[in-house]
């Protein structure tokens, strides 16, 4: 009995000593995990000051270079405009003096160099913009005269606008019925994305892979499938060698304005030795811009070519034009590396902290959007109906605020469920995360799957939407009528988006909410005119 109480005594012991160790185990975690906090916010309170010195030399900097500047803003540059300009690079007899230069590179990017034109027959060669073929008409088309026979260079411009229905197919039909084998359709998204399925259906692509290119205006990572036509057998796109010596001063020094366009010009071995790349992995339309650039023997060339490159990363890319904030903190880092743990638990949760600066901000939108419509459109306070939903900060989901009256028409089958089955006023992010917001009005269905009487009301919908002012806008296969916002990109806007959340309004705030208010005044007296109806008798007519 005593080596029992004995045992039981040490195994107490034992238990009590083991309780102990846990509880100073959990002691020293949670002093590490404290420790591990004061680091974090000792670091955001030592960078703070250090982030405002380098705003403070970005503005000085600005004022004296305007580095953020960029002339195409100021252009015209919906699709007819971008196109006009693409069209005149290519154009050896255009102003710009170059010769056939930009179009052999547009070639050479293409690697359809051996259709390049003989420099005696570059003058005969044809640029055209808006060019008809079966009642459809191709955005450029350029004809290049060969020993073989002509050779036509089509590209489908594609920077906001969704695709139509067979479109792609009918214009590779239409340009092989006219020139044979002998051509090319490039396809211009603002990235890296086959056409829609009903443009160009997937069975079709491996017929037409030898004459069809994916040219984005930035370049993407994103991995492609099966589907993509540019791949070996097709001839697949990897950039080259342009040929050109780096641009230089007078000393032989390269010059700071040329860098940008000179980090887009690959090794000639690196891309042969890529040979299999596709468009996705690096080659862009800016990455056109900037090889015209490096050839160009014009100072005023390459200045707008610096400007064009400059515009595609940042209107169609992800490029937050100022690395000035992240070289201070780089330097502070590497003078104090044992913030780095911190600097790592912020990285860390950054990606959280932007999902709930995202979602709270849109949500502020509607709220405040919702209590200027009860004070200032008060007789649709009860039938105009207003939300948000967030999915994320994820490229391929969609984020929306809409709104939309429950007397207009509610569309049958329509894709997007019973939340947009009514024509709806929509600021929405397009396929970029929250980094490429529209505003304007949109339809529960595009085009290609409504039916005739759907069609001819959306018809006369344009019609009057342009008649109440709605008119300077673009259109597309889902929207008849759109604008892209001046605040089109948020990662930038990120910390002004936090505040103004928290704070209850702010400049951006009253920018998207005034704009909203704005599409609406005029918007809810057209889509009135045409879906305020009876919707049993309207829908019991359709088919």
């Amino acid at each position: 009995m005593d080596s029992v109480s004995r045992l039981l005594k040490h195994l107490e012991e034992v238990r009590l000593a083991r309780n102990e160790d846990c509880v100073r185990l959990l002691n020293d975690v949670d002093g590490i995990r404290r420790r591990r906090q004061r680091a974090c916010v000792r670091l955001l309170q030592e960078l703070t000051p250090h982030l405002h010195a380098a705003r403070a030399v970005d503005r000085e900097q600005d004022r004296h270079l305007a580095r953020r500047f960029n002339v195409f803003r100021y252009l015209r540059d919906d699709e007819l405009g971008l196109s006009r300009i693409i069209a005149d690079l290519l154009d050896p007899t255009g102003e710009h003096g170059q010769g056939p230069t930009y179009l052999e590179a547009m070639l050479e990017l293409l690697e359809v160099r051996e259709f390049a034109p003989a420099e005696s027959d570059s003058g005969r060669v044809r640029v055209l913009t808006e060019r008809g073929t079966g009642g459809r008409f191709i955005d450029i088309t350029v004809d290049i005269p060969t020993d073989g026979g002509t050779f036509c260079l089509a590209f489908e411009n594609k920077p906001y606008a969704d695709d139509q229905h067979r479109q792609c197919i009918d214009y590779l039909e239409s340009l092989k019925r006219e020139y044979g084998e002998r051509f090319l359709l490039v396809y211009l998204p603002p990235r890296y994305r086959m056409p829609d399925d009903s443009s160009l259906p997937p069975p079709d692509r491996e017929r037409w892979k030898s004459h069809f290119r994916v040219l984005p205006y930035v370049a993407d990572d994103a991995p492609h499938g099966d589907d993509d036509p540019s791949d070996d057998d097709g001839g697949a796109l990897a950039r080259g060698d342009s040929g050109a010596d780096d641009a230089r001063t007078d000393d032989g020094a390269r010059t700071d304005d040329d860098a940008l366009a000179e980090d887009t010009v690959t090794d000639h071995e690196a891309a042969t030795a890529h040979a299999d790349a596709v468009l996705g992995n690096g080659t862009s339309l800016a990455d056109w811009f900037g090889t015209c650039c490096q050839l160009s023997e014009a100072e005023r060339l390459r200045w707008f070519l610096r400007e064009a490159q400059l515009y595609c990363r940042e209107h169609f890319g992800d490029s937050i034009m100022t690395d000035t904030e992240a070289r201070y903190i780089r330097e502070y880092l590497d003078e104090k590396p044992g913030h780095l743990h911190a600097a790592l638990a912020v990285h860390r949760a950054w990606p959280g902290v932007r999902e709930e600066v995202y979602r709270r901000f849109l949500e502020h939108l509607r709220d405040r959007v919702e209590e200027r419509l009860a004070t200032e459109m008060r007789e649709l306070q009860e039938d105009l109906q207003i939300g948000c939903h967030y999915e994320g900060a994820n490229r391929s989901v969609s984020n929306v605020l809409w709104m939309a009256r429950t007397g207009w028409v509610e569309y049958v089958n329509a894709p997007e469920g019973p939340r947009l089955s009514r024509t709806s006023i929509l600021f929405q992010s397009h396929g970029k995360g929250m980094n490429s917001w529209r505003w304007g009005v949109r339809s529960p269905k595009p085009e290609g799957e409504m039916t005739k009487a759907e069609l001819e009301r959306r018809l006369e919908l344009e019609s009057r939407l342009r008649h109440h002012g709605l008119s300077l806008g673009r259109r597309s296969n889902w929207w008849p009528q759109y604008e892209v916002p001046r605040h089109e990109h948020w990662d930038p806007l990120i910390p002004e988006l936090g505040k103004e959340s928290a704070d209850g309004g702010g400049k951006i705030t009253d920018y998207y909410v005034n704009g909203l208010l704005g599409i609406a005044r005029k918007a809810i007296p057209a889509i009135d005119e045409v879906e305020l109806v009876n919707q049993t008798a309207l829908a019991s007519g359709e088919s």
